[in-house]
C-alpha cells in the first residue's frame, strides 16, 4: 500500500485526500493515498477535528497519538499515527478500512 509509509515499529505516516462537506463518513483506498470523506465544513479546523475524531474512532486509540504533520490546510494530508505497542501494517489497513 503506498499510501502507508512505517517510520517505526510503533509509528507510522498515512497519506490522505480528504472530501469534506460530505453526506456520509467513509474511508476509500485508493492505493496511493486514502480517500476519507467527511461531514463537516473545511472552516475553523472543524474537518481536521473531525478527521482526527474519526480516525481515533477507527483505531481505538487516543487522539494525542494523531498529528496532521502537513497540509494543515490542503484537502491533501499525511498524518502521523504514534501506537503505544507494534502493530502490523495489515492489522491497521484493516482497522482502517472495517
Amino acid at each position: 500500500m503506498k499510501f502507508l509509509k512505517k517510520f517505526s515499529d510503533h509509528t507510522y505516516l498515512i497519506k490522505l485526500n480528504v472530501k469534506p462537506n460530505s453526506k456520509t463518513r467513509k474511508i476509500i483506498n485508493n492505493d496511493d493515498f486514502l480517500t476519507i470523506l467527511l461531514s463537516s465544513k473545511p472552516i475553523q479546523n472543524k474537518a481536521n477535528k473531525e478527521l482526527i475524531n474519526y480516525i481515533k474512532n477507527k483505531l481505538k486509540i487516543p487522539s494525542n497519538q494523531i498529528k496532521i504533520v502537513s497540509g494543515l490546510q490542503d484537502s491533501n494530508k499525511v498524518i502521523k499515527i504514534d501506537f503505544l505497542e507494534k502493530i502490523i501494517e495489515e492489522e491497521l489497513i484493516q482497522r482502517l478500512l472495517d
